[in-house]
């Protein structure tokens, strides 16, 4: 029981990253393969500014700020030129996957090369369960993820910017006309989806040792999520990451954590192949040649 506990958990890490991919990929049409630094910056940015003797609190408020700020630098720096002169999808993908990279060396350099945690957000908090107990984190990890996502669904629905964005998603130039500014509003979804993976990396990283090498993996396992679940689709990436974190815990506790990435990898070329839609995608939303 406390390994689904621990799945879940970890699921809702994976579905925030996911639920990034998505909106992103819905507002500008980008895949912004950055997103697994982003998780990783909010949580060593957090353990730098507690070891300047930063409050608890705040140093967490800056690990999302720190991690928002890295996703405006992308938008400016690449992304938005890049989609001034029309590059090529792939072009822009390169350039996230580098500015990915570049992140995590930047932070080995400057802030540390060893993982690194936190302290509980509650010291002392334990659950128990059949018998066992498990780190009350873990539920925190569970309760933030859930109340971001639900955040999400419902300022899509009722909130101006929501609105925005979902005009963006339906159709670029009809939102022109309708006096949006999709680059304003591409911006708007990078930096609050940098900050949500930083948010992502506060939370996790007092139960999982956070490091530069994590970004890579944490951006794997969110695309992973977000292909399960329907790339693009909000609830979607919600179930992919579950799913995706449940198999994955699983795996590591009665196989092999050696395993972990090529389960997670086996299930989405078997998905890609039964349903390239993903599992709520609809089938008339792919093509075929």
């Amino acid at each position: 029981m406390t390994v689904l506990v621990i799945g879940i958990a970890t699921g809702f890490v994976y579905a925030l990253v996911a639920v990034g991919y998505s909106l992103i990929y819905r507002t500008t049409g980008i895949v912004n393969f950055a997103q697994g630094a982003f998780v990783m910056v909010g949580g060593m940015a957090t353990w730098w500014l507690t070891r300047h003797h930063f409050p608890y609190a705040l140093a967490a408020l800056g690990g999302v700020v720190v991690a928002a700020a890295v996703g405006g630098v992308l938008w400016v720096a690449l992304v938005s030129p890049l989609w001034r002169r029309n590059s090529p999808a792939v072009v822009v993908i390169l350039a996230t996957l580098v500015f990915g990279d570049l992140v995590a060396n930047v932070v080995a350099k400057g802030i540390s090369a060893d993982p690194q945690t936190l302290p509980r957000w509650i010291p002392g908090f334990r659950i128990p369960i059949g018998g066992n107990s498990i780190d009350g984190q873990y539920v925190i990890v569970i309760a933030v993820a859930l109340v971001s996502i639900v955040a999400i669904a419902a300022a899509l629905q009722r909130s101006n910017i929501g609105r925005a964005m979902r005009a963006c998603a339906a159709n670029t130039q009809t939102s022109q006309l309708l006096g949006i500014a999709p680059r304003r509003v591409g911006a708007a979804a990078m930096i609050f989806t940098a900050g949500l993976a930083g948010l992502a990396g506060v939370v996790f990283t007092p139960v999982q040792y956070t490091d530069y090498s994590s970004a890579l993996n944490f951006g794997i396992y969110g695309f992973v999520a977000a292909t399960i679940g329907s790339f693009g689709d909000l609830w979607g990436s919600l179930l992919g990451g579950l799913l995706l974190g449940v198999v994955t815990q699983l795996t590591g506790r009665y196989i092999s954590t050696n395993y972990e990435l090529v389960i997670a990898f086996a299930i989405l070329l078997v998905l890609l192949v039964l349903r390239p839609q993903g599992l709520l995608g609809r089938r008339s939303a792919v093509s075929h040649a």
